[in-house]
């Protein structure tokens, strides 16, 4: 097992074999992990100790992620976890909901163990850059304008959206994140002139693809089988 330790990861998922599964992949890449089978446990090991990362399966036991995504937004607590949902093909139609209530990213099950490590360290990277009060480069203010949109404080992200503009013109990163902060808004037009933007800038960047792909899918069919896409 690795030496160093990379902080504490809460697997909140039903099926065991995809905690286990996940429990050895993480503790042999040396994060500290603990399990919950349901809502309640989820709950309990939160109020426990707050873990660092919480892989939030929507559709476990009551109470369901979403509840616990609600709980987590409205507890006072002196921190809470970077959430990662996760979720099965087909039942994302609350994925925008479950970003509005603070997730940060979504992986589709089964995840493979190189994607959800992947995923973990970028998360880690961008709450490191966010807290850093004395960073004021592009990648914080983009990384706080993220954590700004998953608390709900959309007065914020646009106010640090708008501080990264002049560095982030050709950027689809930027242009995607602009594109998501629309979406939330509840401007699905806005977000889809922005997701646009991020293609031009990169015809092949893959977020603003799948965001493009869904918003035609939701608006065609009434439905989406796939989250939101903030980041590769």
């Amino acid at each position: 097992m690795t030496a160093t330790n990379k902080g504490t990861v809460l697997i909140a998922e039903d099926e065991r074999s995809i905690r286990v599964l996940l429990r050895t992949y993480l503790e042999t890449e040396g994060y500290r992990v603990r399990e919950a089978a349901d809502g309640r446990e989820t709950l309990a090991e939160i109020a426990r100790v707050v873990p660092d990362t919480l892989l939030l399966d929507l559709s476990m036991p009551p109470p369901q992620g979403m509840e616990v995504l609600r709980f987590l937004r409205t507890a006072d607590m002196p921190r809470k976890p970077a959430v990662i949902i996760l979720t099965a093909y087909g039942s994302v139609k609350l994925a925008v909901e479950a970003m509005k209530l603070g997730a940060l990213e979504f992986l589709e099950k089964p995840a493979s163990p190189e994607v959800l490590l992947t995923t973990l360290e970028r998360v880690h990277a961008e709450q490191m850059l966010a807290q850093d009060k004395s960073l004021d480069s592009y990648d914080a203010l983009l990384a706080r304008a993220r954590i700004a949109l998953s608390d709900g404080e959309f007065d914020r992200a646009e106010s640090l959206l708008l501080r990264a503009a002049p560095l982030g013109k050709e950027d689809p990163l930027y242009w995607n994140l602009l594109g998501l902060y629309a979406e939330l808004g509840g401007d699905l037009d806005l977000a889809r002139k922005y997701y646009g933007h991020a293609l031009r800038q990169n015809s092949n960047y893959a977020p603003a693809q799948q965001n493009m792909r869904r918003l035609y899918e939701l608006r065609t069919f009434g439905r989406s089988d796939e989250p939101p896409a903030l980041s590769e």
